[in-house]
Parts: C-alpha cells; sequence; structure tokens
C-alpha cells in the first residue's frame, strides 16, 4: 500500500480540496486524476472514475504508488486526460500519419479521411472510415480479431484502457458476463469502462511492467505501439509527484 496520508497532503499543496483523513477514497482519487490533468479539480467525469478507481484498483491488486502511478498516466493519454470514455478520430492527414504509420493509411487515404482545412473536426461518416480502414485488414484480423468490414468502427476505442478491437471486447464479455460484444457502447459508462480498462490491465500481467518502472514495455502492452509516449511520460512523472514521497 502507498502512503494514503501524505499523497492527500502532497495534491492539498497542489491546489486538491480533499480532505486529509488517510482514506484514499472515490474524492481523493478524483484529485488525483485532476492533478495529473493539470485541472484545478475533477470534472464530473473524472468523479466517476474516481469512485471507480477506488472500487476497482484493489480488486487488480493496483494499490502500490508505482503501480496507481502507472495505470492513471496511461489512461490520462487513452482518454484525453480524463475527458472521454471514446476514441477520438479527429486527425488531421499528417496525425493520421504519424499515429497510425504508413503501412495502415497511405497518404492519399489520409488526405481524402483527415480533417480537411476549415473543418473544426471530422464527420462521424469519415472517423467510421478512418477506423475501418486502420482497424481492419490484415492488422486488424492478426492483432484486433476484426474480421467484418465494419468491425473498425464498431470495436473503436472505449473505457479507461480504450478497449479496441473484436477480440479484446470478447475477451471481456468472457469475463464479466456482459454483453460488450453486441452493445459495445455499455463500455462508455465510467464504472464498467474502468472495470474492464482493469481487468485488462490484470490479464496482460501490466502490474509487472508498473513494478519495474517500465514506461515502454507497459506502452506496447496498452497501446500496442509506443504512439503519445512522451504524454504517458510526462502524466507519469505528475503521478509520481503525487504518489511517491
Amino acid at each position: 500500500m502507498f502512503d494514503a496520508f501524505g499523497v492527500q497532503r502532497r495534491l492539498v499543496d497542489r491546489g486538491q480540496a480533499i480532505p486529509v483523513d488517510g482514506d484514499f477514497g472515490p474524492k481523493s482519487y478524483a484529485a488525483l486524476l485532476a492533478w495529473v490533468a493539470a485541472k484545478p479539480g475533477p470534472s464530473a467525469l473524472m468523479l466517476s472514475f474516481g469512485t471507480a478507481c477506488a472500487r476497482y484498483f484493489p480488486q487488480n491488486a493496483i494499490t502500490s504508488a508505482l503501480r496507481i502511478a502507472h495505470n492513471i498516466a496511461q489512461a490520462a493519454v487513452e482518454t484525453w486526460n480524463f475527458s472521454r470514455t471514446s476514441e477520438n478520430l479527429n486527425y488531421s492527414p499528417a496525425g493520421l500519419i504519424a499515429t497510425f504509420g504508413p503501412q495502415r493509411i497511405s497518404s492519399a487515404d489520409a488526405e481524402r479521411l483527415g480533417r480537411h482545412p476549415g473543418e473544426l473536426t471530422v464527420p462521424i461518416d469519415r472517423q467510421a472510415a478512418i477506423a475501418n480502414l486502420v482497424y481492419g485488414g490484415v492488422y486488424g484480423r492478426l492483432n484486433l480479431g476484426n474480421t467484418a468490414p465494419a468491425d473498425g468502427w464498431t470495436y473503436r476505442g472505449r473505457g479507461w484502457k480504450q478497449l479496441t478491437g473484436r477480440a479484446n471486447y470478447a475477451r471481456i464479455a468472457a469475463i464479466t458476463r456482459l454483453p460488450v460484444v453486441a452493445q459495445p457502447d455499455l463500455l462508455l459508462d465510467p464504472d464498467t469502462g474502468l472495470r474492464a480498462g482493469c481487468l485488462f490491465w490484470t490479464a496482460n500481467g501490466c502490474n509487472a511492467f508498473a513494478d519495474a518502472d517500465d514506461i515502454i514495455g507497459l506502452t506496447r502492452k496498452v497501446n500496442g505501439g509506443l504512439n503519445g509516449l512522451t504524454e504517458r511520460q510526462a502524466a507519469l512523472a505528475r503521478a509520481k509527484l503525487a504518489l511517491l514521497p
């Protein structure tokens, strides 16, 4: 376990309004998320995530300072600083290439599907086309279990971990008995999405990477690559400032 009093005191010193009572519950977790996201206080979604953290972290042995720090740092990037529970495919053409690589999306497709000049966001129909392209084909079949043409969009990232791919949804369905394959939007619920993220974490041995302070190996396990590594490292550093003495 970590020093709950010490973490609460450090969060208060950094502007988070929580009691220093040694009870590191939902409000303390929400304040920790706000600190990592560089916000003065938790949003409504962070409060919901905080309640789920207090419930599911202990169930998955995410109880040491390092384990909590690494889990939260990964989720900070996956959820856009705890602001979304569904994947945002609002990429510029250059962003598509940088994120997914030329092996999964060509320059021509990136220009056709990415955010056009003057657009604030990529329309949903093009976001769906992006997902079906980058999470489909040989890559999607071998790495994500996506077999139907629309599986990329249907099983795009959702929840705390941004669970992606039919195969991962099926694994979580088997563990939780929740019908997330038939109803993937169930993972948009903060409680269900965080529970699924913690189960993925446990099933993939992520605590061992956290114990070794191995953010490279952990990012590969969570993300399938090293997308957003710089942001993950920055989020981890902020988490450690609060969690470690």
